[in-house]
């Protein structure tokens, strides 16, 4: 799935309720229920949620499909899980190939004989989608993405295994920060040499892609690309939403707020997920709005979180104070 980081608890809602309540709840209510519930390793339960949403909502977006079909498949309904990714590679032209056949939520249905025909279909829609790229370049970018999320997409699951401050965690995000590094040299490289390159020759991945290369860099990258990264936005090379995480990183990075509430950490006290410092929290969402994100709430529904601005506000000075330290024991190191 494509939903990584850990649970905030809060007082659940039977699976009854749910659905004796769906008329009145809306999707986004629904799918924070369903993924609740698949945190919980309730797939089959998961499952029917996601479905009362989809009756909501048939235009779900793709992370909500390809996460109902990973559901699915783990639930054992291999017939819904089919359902929604060929509702994702049919109506929402999605064609990330490697990330379907590495995801091992989907290895329950591999064996089933529409695998080969989904993949066929998605390899068709990368023809047509690619055929004017610039082949070779797509094609290092497509190493380069996968080096980048196929690490990143365990974290979870590590973390689970062995616990987020153990040896084994440490030495897997080595093995990260060693990939990150090899990506940074090669998208300099790009960078550097021909400038940022046009959606009409790498795509709209091949743009993500090197985003996010320089997104997991080092301060001093970051703003050697940010002249670069702004001229793509105003040219519509690169997602304003895309600019707003990377925005935001940059400038807590300098010790200052973030200003569209991208960022979260975790508390190794409470083990829970927080919003790091945030300008004017009572009026974000029109920020978030304005660069194509969706609320906070909406956003916060993935780590099962409940965005309360009276009480973020209150909470926001040790946030800072906390902040504040770590930054100034880092520059120490």
């Amino acid at each position: 799935m494509r939903n990584y980081l850990i649970v905030f608890l809060f007082t659940a809602v039977s699976i009854s309720n749910i659905q004796a309540q769906s008329n009145t709840k809306s999707y986004s209510e629904l799918i924070r229920a369903g993924w609740k519930l698949c945190l919980e390793k309730d797939f089959t339960e998961s499952a029917k949620v996601y479905e009362q949403a989809f009756k909501i909502n048939s235009k779900a977006p793709l992370n909500d499909r390809y996460n109902a079909a990973c559901i699915n498949a783990l639930s054992g309904n291999t017939n819904d899980a089919y359902k929604h990714l060929f509702i994702a590679a049919n109506e929402l032209k999605w064609y990330d190939i490697n990330h379907l056949k590495n995801d091992s939520d989907l290895t329950s249905i591999r064996t089933d004989k529409r695998w080969n025909r989904l993949i066929a279909k998605m390899q068709q829609t990368k023809f047509n989608i690619e055929k004017h790229y610039d082949k070779e370049l797509v094609a290092v970018l497509d190493k380069i993405y996968f080096d980048d999320q196929s690490t990143r997409s365990q974290i979870r699951s590590k973390e689970e295994k062995y616990g987020r401050d153990s040896k084994e965690m440490r030495a897997f995000w080595q093995s990260i920060l060693q990939k990150d590094s090899i990506n940074l040299i090669k998208i300099s490289k790009i960078l550097d040499t021909q400038g940022w390159p046009s959606k009409k020759k790498i795509g709209a991945r091949g743009t993500s892609t090197v985003f996010l290369v320089i997104q997991h860099a080092n301060q001093d990258t970051k703003l050697k690309y940010l002249p670069l990264i702004t001229k793509a936005v105003e040219k519509d090379e690169l997602p304003k939403r895309q600019y707003a995480m990377f925005y935001d990183r940059l400038v807590l990075g300098q010790g200052k707020k973030q200003v569209y509430g991208t960022q979260l950490a975790m508390s190794k006290e409470s083990k829970k997920p927080y919003v790091l410092p945030l300008e004017d929290a009572k009026n974000v969402d029109k920020r978030r709005a304005e660069m194509g994100l969706n609320t906070m709430q909406e956003n916060l529904n993935r780590w099962d979180l409940t965005w309360d601005v009276a009480e973020y506000l209150k909470a926001l000075p040790k946030i800072e104070a906390k902040e504040k330290a770590l930054n100034e024991k880092n520059k120490k190191k």
